[in-house]
């Protein structure tokens, strides 16, 4: 009999106010830089110059952008940072079965260490904490759907496990409207 579980989940980081100005000031840039070239430097090469300043902004303006993959293993939870579809970082990899607290973020009790932030900013935000063997006390703020969710339930510790499940059958109820 297979018991192997995977599930991955691909979500996208919302804008936010920062991202606009980066992108307005990227853009501004872009034209000053373009117009000095135009007008300072020898015809030919001003034109190499400028399609390189084109380049040097659309590059930039694409690494604004970022999203999350989170990929559940066999009780081991992967997430990766993708930054403009092109460059890939491993932010955390943990063992579902070390964690320590499990929840809704809205819910979490204060922390002190480390946070990873992978959160798409927009919907239910969850946390996991856990003990990292080089970062120590680790808290994961994430948006994962209900597929990563009904995995994570299987690997859970079981106190951890009867916390989440009654949780998730009262957050239900709520959403059904009863």
């Amino acid at each position: 009999m297979n018991n192997d579980f995977y599930a991955e989940c691909l979500v996208s980081k919302a804008p936010t106010g920062g991202d606009m100005v980066k992108r307005v000031l990227i853009g501004l840039g872009t034209a000053v830089l373009a117009a000095a070239a135009f007008w300072f430097i020898f015809f030919p090469i001003s034109l190499f110059i400028i399609a390189g300043v084109f380049y040097g902004a659309y590059y930039l303006m694409t690494g604004i952008d970022a999203e999350y993959e989170y990929i559940l293993t066999n009780g081991d939870f992967d997430i990766d940072k993708i930054i403009g579809k092109r460059k890939r970082k491993r932010l955390v990899s943990a063992s579902i079965g070390d964690f320590t607290a499990f929840g809704l973020l809205s819910e979490a009790p204060d922390f002190s260490g480390t946070t990873v932030l992978a959160s798409s900013g927009s919907g239910q935000d969850y946390y996991a904490d856990f003990v990292h063997k080089t970062e120590g006390n680790v808290r994961l703020i994430f948006t994962p759907n209900e597929k990563i969710l009904d995995g994570m339930e299987l690997f859970l510790p079981r106190q951890l496990k009867q916390e989440f499940k009654k949780n998730r059958v009262r957050l239900t109820k709520e959403t059904d409207g009863e």
